[in-house]
């Protein structure tokens, strides 16, 4: 059976409402992230992506541009919904996305163990790894494509 799968901007509140179910299904409830933390106030700067497996909300990303940079943020799929590439299909529309728009440079502060993830999509390691909401993570970039 083929499934649909749709990766874009969200268009309204519903489905912005839908990422954030998303996040507190991923971040706060399966990774112990505090409410807090998870939603900083920087949701407002941010465009923020969904990802839909046959009409419905599996998956979600924000971008924020600071300086000409452009920083990947809460990227989620679904627990029950990874390991089938719609993460690698995400990052890719994100990447595309970045460098539509003459991004110097596409950030993001990976979770240490998908660093690998990462890598095979063509980002590099920058710096040492740290602590962001009790998990480990390093940050990883690619040089945009003007």
């Amino acid at each position: 059976m083929k499934r649909n799968v749709e990766i874009r901007v969200i268009r309204n509140d519903e489905e912005y409402n839908a990422i954030l179910e998303v996040r507190t299904a991923v971040f706060i409830k399966e990774q112990g992230v505090p409410p807090i933390i998870e939603f900083d106030g920087l949701d407002k700067e941010a465009v923020h992506f969904l990802v839909k497996l046959d009409k419905k909300t599996i998956g979600c990303a924000r971008i924020r541009s600071i300086d000409g940079m452009m920083k990947v943020e809460r990227v989620a799929i679904l627990k029950k919904h990874r390991n089938k590439g719609l993460g690698k299909r995400l990052m890719r529309y994100l990447i595309s996305y970045c460098n539509a728009r003459n991004a110097i440079e596409i950030v993001i502060h990976a979770q240490y163990y998908l660093k690998g993830f990462y890598r095979e999509l063509g980002f590099n390691l920058r710096g040492e790894p740290f602590f962001e909401a009790h998990i480990k993570h390093i940050e990883m970039f690619i040089k945009g494509k003007k």
